[in-house]
């Protein structure tokens, strides 16, 4: 068996680097593989669908932009991709990578292939399951950090995003070892010593965490008309999850912070749920209610997820 690999997000100034390894069926191949990067994003995610149905195995690697800033980028895409052959769950005979390098310490045959996204259909396949993978991922950033382009530059160096640097700072999830990023302050993110930033550094150390464990973030801060507002909204495999979301800056367990989830707030959520719903004409929709705690009372900030924290009378 071969597993065909390939990254996405090598060059990018913000985001993760992305690796995928594909173990493709010989006798259910998808059709129309080739170089993600010259197919159509409509065409991408149409065939990522078709390859997660009909491979034999599909393995995905991530490493965020602090592993990228604590190494470089090009030991970061080597774990990423060892991350993707491991996620696999099964050992191929043998991997094919795209571009000069096999992978290091990788006890597997390997092959390095030039072009081979675009000459392999294993690679090919791989290449657009990282692509997309990533490509949502900036999606959803793109709703923590309006401003930037992340939607449509997906952190790339583009006129816009320059810009937007130069303008607003960096984000959270900017490579600071990249350049001009290195350069660039952090105007808007801070909550180190700034206890007034952390209800709403909370939300977006939050929302960053559902991003990274495969939530398509929809919203932050949704105001449902006069009901209210509600922190996050995102989907996860077919639900729509409301997330309420609690910062503190205490020593201690989540015990209080929850509690500040009333029953009145409860409410209130649910009234800003069915506002939601309904004025995106959603129905028979699966709907969960969740709390995230953050505590900024740690050098690091400590996060809690309690999924299906409450069921809204």
């Amino acid at each position: 068996m071969i597993a065909g690999v390939d990254e996405a997000g090598r060059g990018p100034l913000a985001g993760p680097v992305v690796a995928s390894a594909v173990i493709l069926d010989p006798d259910n191949m998808p059709e129309g593989l080739r170089d993600s990067k010259k197919i159509s994003a409509k065409k991408r995610d149409a065939l990522a669908l078709q390859i997660r149905e009909k491979a034999l195995a599909v393995g995905v690697g991530i490493v965020h932009e602090q592993d990228i800033d604590r190494s470089n980028i090009l030991l970061a895409t080597f774990e990423a991709m060892r991350l993707a052959v491991s996620d696999l769950g099964q050992q191929p005979d043998e991997v094919q990578v795209d571009g000069k390098f096999t992978i290091p310490d990788l006890l597997i045959t390997q092959k390095a292939l030039v072009g081979g996204d675009d000459l392999v259909p294993a690679i090919s396949a791989a290449s657009i399951i990282a692509k997309t993978t990533r490509d949502a991922m900036m999606v959803s950033y793109d709703v923590l950090f309006p401003g930037y382009g992340f939607k449509s530059h997906k952190g790339y160096g583009a006129a816009t995003h320059m810009e937007a640097l130069r303008e607003h700072g960096r984000t959270p999830i900017h490579r600071r070892s990249f350049r001009p990023v290195d350069h660039t302050p952090n105007h808007n993110y801070a909550y180190h010593d700034a206890p007034q930033n952390h209800g709403r550094m909370g939300e977006i150390i939050s929302g960053m965490y559902l991003i990274r464990q495969g939530y398509a973030l929809l919203e932050h801060s949704y105001h449902g008309g006069n009901t209210g507002e509600i922190d996050l909204i995102a989907s996860h495999k077919d639900q729509l999850i409301f997330v309420e979301v609690k910062s503190f800056s205490a020593s201690g367990d989540d015990q209080a912070a929850l509690e500040r989830v009333t029953p009145a707030k409860q409410k209130q959520i649910a009234k800003i749920a069915e506002y939601y719903l309904q004025h995106r004409e959603l129905e028979d929709i699966d709907c969960r209610f969740d709390i995230i705690t953050v505590n900024f009372g740690n050098t690091k900030p400590l996060i809690h997820h309690y999924p299906d924290a409450f069921l809204p009378i």
